[in-house]
């Protein structure tokens, strides 16, 4: 007999992403120069692989690091002495003292995500995005709230500059959609760009979140990983001092390059809204042992330090052999300062500017090349053309890649998509 599945259910199944099956084939068939050079190099998840050999240490201590306390239950958003050791440590990025007790930690940014959502809107509401931008953040806000999207498209003809009138926009159309808007999500650094934010920029959108009366939430989970002229400055450090309500976002995914260790975290000015979050970390803790062996890491400030400054000095090195390999390959080279990504600019090699075509590039590189990288449209990117790479590899998978790349491009001069 067949077994009944609710229409969330039959949603969850029908909107389960093409770019994550291909994720997967990337990761089931691996590419390696020698024991298996017709793999696949997946350059479209944004993962840093290039600090593994100064964590392994700290990770693999050899010595006993956990408790009997660890085996127990613990408060489920978050250990207290995890959470005075996140406050201190987001202190020294962001300038800005954080109460501990206004700190909930959940099983990854997206968890974190989720839940502030789920406090925040009701079925329906939006939330102003600039795009192009993350794209998880529709899952995130889709899946479960039922919450919508509202990019703000910025245009490659002005740099992808985000302005007041960009937001305004996007404001707009909100109201035409009769759509009530609830916050302002700001990535910063930005992911897919690779930059940071100016201080004017970042005024800016406080002084729009104000006068919009929306809340304002900054995902900042590449904080530590700038590496241009461009400093990163605090989304959290201008709020507070502007004194507008802020939800900032953090986690280990990132600079950190510990994904797979599922750990973020949420600070709300607010003490309502994390007091409701707090109640949802019951659904989606970190383990203890998880939380034991990141407080360890944080509360070393000479190894964290040591691990920023060799992860700066890396994305750098890797942002320079991008440009590098781009230019050899006959391809647009581009402008980072931050973050593991960058976007390419193939739009001369689309047959027609439609996001079909653009599709059917993405489909010609995974296929021919073998390497996936993520096409624009899926950060709604406003012009079809953009494809998001992420760098941080090691620089002979760069150069494979990019060769790679640059030999299936060459293959439509006389085939064609």
């Amino acid at each position: 007999m067949a077994v009944y599945i609710s229409k969330r259910g039959k949603k969850l199944i029908e909107g389960f992403q093409p770019l994550v099956k291909a994720h997967f084939k990337c990761a089931e068939n691996p590419w390696h120069p020698e024991t298996n050079p017709a793999g696949y190099i997946n350059l479209g998840t944004a993962e840093n692989h290039l600090l593994f050999e100064e964590l392994k240490y700290k990770l693999n201590p050899g010595k006993e690091q956990l408790e009997e306390m660890h085996t127990h239950y613990a408060e489920l958003h978050g250990m207290a002495s995890f959470r005075e050791a996140l406050a201190l440590y987001a202190q020294e990025i962001t300038g800005v003292s954080l109460n501990p007790e206004n700190i909930a930690v959940a099983s990854g940014s997206s968890a974190i995500l989720d839940m502030l959502f789920y406090v925040l809107c009701e079925p329906g509401d939006g939330v102003v995005i600039p795009a192009p931008y993350y794209a998880g953040f529709d899952h995130d806000l889709k899946t479960r709230i039922n919450a919508e999207p509202l990019p703000a498209y910025t245009s490659a003809d002005k740099n992808f500059e985000l302005t007041r009138d960009v937001l305004q926009q996007a404001m707009l159309m909100a109201g035409k959609r009769q759509i009530k808007v609830r916050a302002l999500l700001i990535t910063n650094p930005n992911n897919p760009l690779g930059r940071t934010y100016s201080r004017e920029t970042l005024e800016m959108l406080v002084d729009f979140a104000l006068e919009h009366k929306v809340q304002l939430v900054a995902d900042e989970l590449y904080a530590k990983s700038v590496f241009g002229e461009n400093p990163y400055i605090s989304l959290l450090e201008i709020a507070q001092k502007k004194g507008v309500n802020i939800h900032w976002v953090y986690g280990f995914a990132k600079d950190f390059a510990l994904s797979g260790f599922k750990t973020g975290m949420l600070y709300s000015s607010d003490d309502s809204v994390i007091k409701a979050v707090k109640e949802l970390c019951y659904f989606m803790p970190v383990s203890n042992a998880t939380q034991a062996t990141l407080e360890n890491i944080v509360r070393d400030n000479e190894f964290v330090q040591h691990l920023q400054s060799t992860n700066k000095q890396k994305l750098l090195r890797a942002s320079q052999l991008l440009n590098q390999h781009l230019k050899e390959n006959g391809m647009p080279q581009v402008s980072v300062d931050a973050g593991f990504f960058a976007l390419l600019d193939l739009r001369k090699w689309l047959n027609a500017s439609t996001f079909e075509d653009e599709m059917a590039l993405y489909n010609h590189i995974f296929d021919n090349a073998r390497v996936n990288l993520t096409p624009g449209q899926s950060f709604h990117a406003e012009e079809p053309g953009f494809f998001r790479i992420c760098y941080a590899r090691d620089e002979n998978t760069i150069r494979h890649s990019l060769q790679k790349i640059g030999k299936a491009l060459l293959e439509l001069n006389s085939v064609g998509v």
